[in-house]
C-alpha cells in the first residue's frame, strides 16, 4: 500500500512546518539506527520517516505531493495513473516522473503535464501533433537516487564512517571531522538502471542533528552557562562541559554582566588544519530566596553606594 507521508509522521494534512519538524525529530530520535542497531524494522521505519520529512519539509515538493493526492495519486514508490491515463511514480527525492509509455504520446499530454507539474512533459520536446513518436534520450541524471543520512552532533566533531543498507547492500561513507550540515557525497553507479545501459549515481546528503546544549556557527560552538549574580559581581571559578566530552575549568571574571561571552580556544569545531573555539554566554540570575542575614548585607551595600 502506498505510503501516506502525513500518517507516517503522525500529523494532520494541514500541519504547519513547525509541527512537521517537531514530529519528525521525535520519531527520528526514537528510530535512529544508533539506538536500534539490531532492529531491521526500526531502520526501515526510520527511512520511511526520512522520506516523508524530506517531501513535506520542502514547500515545493509538499505542494506537488498534495496536488497528486487530490488527483487520485498517493505518495510512495508505487506508480499511479493520472486522469489522462498516463502513469507516474515518485522518485526518492519526492518528485514525480512519468513511466516510459508503450504507445505514442499525443499532443495533448504536454498540456496535461504542464497543468499538473508546471512544466512540459519530459521527452516531448515541444513537437506538435502529427510528427510521430519523439525520440527519448536517456538523461543519466534522471536515474540518480537520493538518500539523506543523519549523524549525531558529537559524531560530526569526531568524523568517521556512516553506514546504511540500500537494496540489501551495505553502503559505508567516510566523512571528515567537522563535516558541515548538508555535505553531499556522490557514489557512482549506485543509482537506478538506465535503459540503454549503465546506472545512475547515488547522491547522499549528510544532515547533522541539532544538540540541546551546543550550537555550531562556522568553526565556533556556542553554549550558555547560568551564573549567580554574586559570582558575577565577585568573580568565581567553575567547570563547564566541552562538546568533545571533557570537563573544562572556567574563570568567571569579577564584574561580569549579563550577555558577556567567554572564549575557550581550541574546543570548537575541528578540521584538518585548525580547531575553532568554544564561546560561553553568561546567563546571570538572581537567587529565588535570601536569608535575613543576606538581605541585611545587601541593604548595607546598597546604602553605602547611595551615600
Amino acid at each position: 500500500m502506498p505510503q501516506d507521508f502525513y500518517k507516517t509522521l503522525g500529523v494532520d494534512e494541514k500541519a504547519d512546518a513547525t509541527a512537521i519538524k517537531k514530529a519528525y525529530r521525535k520519531l527520528a530520535r526514537e528510530l535512529h539506527p544508533d539506538r536500534n542497531p539490531d532492529d531491521a524494522s526500526a531502520e526501515e521505519r526510520f527511512k520511511e520517516v526520512q522520506h516523508a520529512y524530506e517531501t513535506l519539509s520542502d514547500p515545493a515538493k509538499r505542494k506537488q505531493y498534495d496536488r497528486m493526492k487530490r488527483f487520485g495519486g498517493m505518495g510512495g514508490a508505487s506508480p499511479f495513473e493520472s486522469r489522462s491515463g498516463f502513469r507516474y511514480r515518485q522518485k526518492p527525492d519526492g518528485t514525480f516522473e512519468r513511466v516510459q509509455p508503450e504507445f505514442d504520446a499525443g499532443a495533448g499530454f504536454s498540456d496535461i503535464f504542464e497543468r499538473f507539474f508546471g512544466g512540459s512533459a519530459p521527452g516531448m520536446g515541444g513537437n506538435p501533433a502529427g510528427q510521430g513518436r519523439s525520440r527519448r534520450q536517456a538523461d543519466p541524471k534522471a536515474y540518480d537516487r537520493n538518500r539523506t543520512v543523519r549523524i549525531a552532533f558529537d559524531r560530526m566533531l569526531k568524523g568517521g564512517k556512516i553506514s546504511f543498507t540500500l537494496d540489501g547492500e551495505k553502503i559505508s561513507i567516510p566523512f571528515p571531522k567537522g563535516v558541515k550540515d548538508g555535505h553531499k557525497v556522490r557514489i557512482r553507479g549506485k543509482g537506478r538502471p538506465i535503459p540503454n545501459g549503465g546506472h545512475g549515481n547515488l547522491l547522499v546528503t549528510l544532515r547533522v542533528e541539532e544538540d540541546d546544549q551546543f550550537l555550531r556557527k562556522g568553526s565556533a560552538i556556542h553554549t550558555h552557562l547560568r551564573v549567580s549574580v554574586f559570582d558575577a559581581l565577585l568573580g568565581a571559578s567553575t567547570h563547564i562541559d566541552s562538546p568533545h566530552g571533557k570537563r573544562l575549568k572556567l574563570t568567571i571574571p569579577e564584574g561580569s554582566k549579563p550577555g558577556d561571552r567567554l572564549r575557550i580556544k581550541g574546543h570548537g569545531v575541528p578540521s584538518d588544519s585548525d580547531t575553532g573555539d568554544l564561546i560561553v554566554h553568561l546567563d546571570i540570575f538572581l537567587p529565588e530566596t535570601l536569608t535575613q542575614e543576606q538581605k541585611e548585607l545587601i541593604r548595607q551595600i546598597r546604602d553605602s553606594n547611595e551615600s
